[in-house]
C-alpha cells in the first residue's frame, strides 16, 4: 500500500517537516521467499516518477529556512537538496538501481517502501542504506562517483519445503542465481504487509539454501543539485 507520511524533527537546529511519497515504517520479524524477476526499465520508469512528485512537493513546501539555499556549484555540503542516481550490489551482482532527492547529512530512522509497477509489493530499501548515500554525497561534485557500504550481508536460510512453499523451483536454483525475498512491516494503516528485495543465493545442501538480501556496496553519482524556488 502506497501513503503519503509526514516527519517531524530537529534538524540543524531547525525544525522541519519532510514529505515522501512512499510508507516507511519499522520492519517486524517474518520473511516469506519469492522467486520473481524485475524489469529495470519499469523500475527506471517509476524512480523517475516518484522523483518527479518529490520535486513538486519540495517546490511547494517552505523549506528555504532549512535547505539554506540550494546550492548551485562547488561541492555538495549538508543541507543541500540533491539528485543521486545510485546502483545497489549483491557481491558483484546489482540487485537494484534508481535514483532519488536526498538532503545531504539527513539521517532517516525509518526504511522506505518504492512501489514498483509489476511487483505485488514495494521494494524495500533499509534506513542504514539512505543513510550511506545521503552522508556519501557531502563534500562530491556534480558528476562525480563513489562507491559506499551497503547495509551488510544480511543472509536467511529457507528449508527446501519454505523454498518450494514460496514458490523457488528448488532443483534448479543454483549458488549466484536470484530470488525473491519479503520482510513483513506494519503499514500506516496498522496493518501487516510485506516488502520485497532481490536476493543471491549464497548456499544451497540438499536441505535448504542460504540467501543473502543484505547490500555489500552502493555505486552512487551525483546528479545534480535540486533547485527550491
Amino acid at each position: 500500500m502506497t501513503a503519503k507520511y509526514r516527519r517531524e524533527g530537529v534538524y540543524d537546529n531547525k525544525e522541519i517537516t519532510y514529505t515522501h511519497m512512499a510508507v516507511q515504517k519499522k520492519s517486524n520479524a517474518g520473511e516469506k521467499p519469492e522467486e520473481k524477476k524485475i524489469n529495470w526499465m519499469q523500475v527506471g520508469v517509476i524512480a523517475f516518477c516518484v522523483l518527479m512528485v518529490v520535486m513538486c512537493v519540495l517546490s511547494f513546501a517552505n523549506f528555504q529556512n532549512f535547505f539554506g539555499g540550494s546550492g548551485s556549484a562547488g561541492p555538495a555540503e549538508e543541507g543541500n537538496p540533491v539528485l543521486v542516481q545510485y546502483k545497489m550490489y549483491i557481491g558483484d551482482k546489482a540487485v537494484l538501481e534508481a535514483g532519488g532527492v536526498f538532503v545531504a547529512g539527513y539521517k532517516a530512522d525509518n526504511d522506505e517502501h518504492l512501489p514498483i509497477e509489476g511487483l505485488e509489493n514495494p521494494y524495500l530499501i533499509y534506513a542504514s542504506e539512505l543513510n550511506a548515500i545521503s552522508n556519501g554525497v557531502i563534500g562530491m561534485n556534480i558528476g562525480e562517483s563513489k562507491t559506499v557500504d551497503g547495509s551488510g550481508s544480511k543472509t536467511y536460510y529457507f528449508t527446501k519445503e519454505a523454498a518450494e512453499k514460496g514458490g523457488i523451483d528448488f532443483e534448479k536454483a543454483v549458488v549466484g542465481g536470484t530470488v525473491g525475498y519479503n520482510e513483513y512491516y506494519e503499514d500506516e494503516l496498522g496493518e501487516r504487509a510485506q516488502a520485497f528485495r532481490q536476493a543471491i543465493i549464497t548456499e544451497k545442501t540438499e536441505d535448504g539454501l542460504t540467501v543473502q538480501y543484505g547490500t555489500d556496496k552502493i555505486e552512487m553519482t551525483f546528479a545534480s543539485y535540486v533547485q527550491i524556488s
